[in-house]
């Protein structure tokens, strides 16, 4: 008998990590993408061939109709199904506002940390971000 060992993907994703007023820019996905319902920040896969600077500016015009500015790298996570995360500070003129794509996106919020940690039904990654924000382990560059 021949059995094929599955193939391994090395998908990779960013995740826009975007201020206003020291509240975070956090997301609740639409019913009808993978993970329904769960709140997290906003991002994507990066597709064949794009860096990470442009997945990130390509996902938030996707999902937010917004423009933002990447700044820098500021976290690396893996997801627990194996997605690596580049975590990407990046700025937003403060005189637009983040549009939900329905497809994608079902609710917008600016939250502070206490107001996403007393929320329920997140990403794992989420809390893990918050986890390491807190520790140090990530420079925000903002009082969170």
């Amino acid at each position: 008998m021949n059995r094929q060992q599955p193939r391994f993907r090395n998908k990779r994703g960013v995740v826009g990590v975007i201020f206003r007023e020291q509240k975070l820019l956090v997301i609740r996905r639409s019913l009808t993408v993978p993970a329904p319902g769960k709140l997290c920040l906003p991002g994507g896969t990066i597709e064949k061939g794009e860096t990470e600077e442009f997945a990130l500016v390509r996902e938030m015009q996707e999902e937010l109709a917004i423009d933002v500015s990447p700044i820098r790298l500021c976290w690396r996570s893996v997801t627990p199904w194996g997605t690596t995360l580049a975590w990407w500070l990046a700025s937003l003129a403060e005189d637009k506002t983040p549009v939900a794509n329905p497809a994608e996106v079902s609710e917008v919020h600016w939250m502070t940390r206490s107001q996403i940690r007393s929320t329920s039904n997140m990403l794992p990654s989420l809390p893990e971000f918050l986890g390491a924000s807190q520790s140090g382990e990530i420079e925000l560059d903002v009082a969170f």
